[in-house]
C-alpha cells in the first residue's frame, strides 16, 4: 500500500525558530518581490534609515487607560480630605489610602510617559558603503522615572538572513520580519532580531526585505514609501537620537 507524501517547507537556518513561517531570498540574490517601505526617514547614496514602530503598545489606549488610575487617586484624596475634616483619625486607613494614592498616581504618570515621552521608533540604518546594518534598541527599566537605556547593535550585512515568523502571543500577535545573524559562510544562527512587524499584511514584510536588499545592492530605482512623513510626528519630544559616535559612523563612508 502506498501513501501520499507531501513536501512541507523546512527552514534554511539552524536552529529553527518555533514560529518560523518562511525563508526570504538571500540578501545578495535578485529579489522577486517588488520593493516597498511603509515609512522612510532618510535615504541617500551612503545610508538608509527606516523607522521600526512598536505595535505592541496602543498609544491612544495607554492615554485612556491612564485616566482610570487618575480617577481612583482623586477619589482616594477626596475620601482622605473628608475623613480629616470630620476629625476621623483612622491612621491605618489613612496610611493605606496614601499608599494606594501613590501607586495610582505612579500608574497615571507611567501612562503619560509611555504616550508622550517614551520613543515609539527603534530605527535601523543600512550603510551600503560600509555594508553594515545598525539596529537601534532601547530598554526601559522597570522604574518609570528612569530614562531608557540605548544600545546600538552593528552587524555585517553579508551575514544577515531574512525570515518571516508569526507570533501568537497577545500584545505582539502578528507577522514579524526577522533578521538572523549567522556565522560567516554558514546558516548557523548566532542571533535573531526584529526588522519589522505587521498585524495582518504578511506580503508587506516581503516587500520591506526586498527594498532593504536592493538598496544594499546599490539599486537606486526604488519607489517612494507607502506613507509620507513619519508616524510619530505628534510626539512633543524625540527620544531616539543616535549616540554621537554611532551617528558619525553609520552615516559616513569608510
Amino acid at each position: 500500500m502506498s501513501f501520499m507524501q507531501f513536501d512541507y517547507p523546512t527552514p534554511r537556518l539552524h536552529p529553527k525558530h518555533n514560529n518560523w513561517c518562511e525563508d526570504l531570498p538571500e540578501n545578495h540574490e535578485p529579489q522577486l518581490v517588488p520593493p516597498q517601505l511603509r515609512w522612510l526617514t532618510e535615504r541617500n547614496d551612503i545610508y538608509l534609515e527606516v523607522p521600526r514602530y512598536r505595535i505592541e503598545v496602543m498609544w491612544g489606549g495607554m492615554l485612556c487607560a491612564a485616566l482610570f488610575p487618575l480617577g481612583g487617586a482623586l477619589l482616594m484624596i477626596i475620601i482622605l480630605i473628608i475623613q480629616y475634616g470630620w476629625g476621623s483619625y483612622d491612621y491605618v486607613a489613612m496610611l493605606l489610602g496614601s499608599c494606594g494614592t501613590t501607586v495610582l498616581l505612579s500608574l497615571f504618570l507611567h501612562g503619560l510617559k509611555t504616550t508622550f515621552i517614551e520613543p515609539r521608533s527603534q530605527p535601523i540604518r543600512l550603510n551600503r558603503k560600509r555594508q553594515k546594518l545598525y539596529v537601534y534598541n532601547y530598554k526601559q527599566p522597570w522604574q518609570p522615572w528612569r530614562k531608557a537605556i540605548t544600545r546600538i547593535s552593528v552587524y555585517n550585512w553579508a551575514d544577515i538572513h531574512g525570515e518571516v515568523h508569526f507570533e501568537s502571543t497577545p500584545g505582539i500577535r502578528g507577522y514579524h520580519l526577522y533578521g538572523a545573524l549567522c556565522e560567516p559562510g554558514t546558516h548557523q544562527v548566532v542571533e535573531r532580531f526584529v526588522l519589522a512587524k505587521e498585524w495582518g499584511e504578511r506580503e508587506q514584510l516581503n516587500q520591506i526585505w526586498s527594498y532593504l536588499c536592493m538598496y544594499m545592492q546599490h539599486d537606486d530605482e526604488l519607489p517612494p514609501p507607502r506613507n509620507a512623513g513619519t508616524a510619530d510626528f505628534w510626539q512633543p519630544r524625540k527620544a531616539d537620537a543616535w549616540p554621537e559616535a554611532m551617528e558619525r559612523e553609520s552615516t559616513s563612508t569608510p
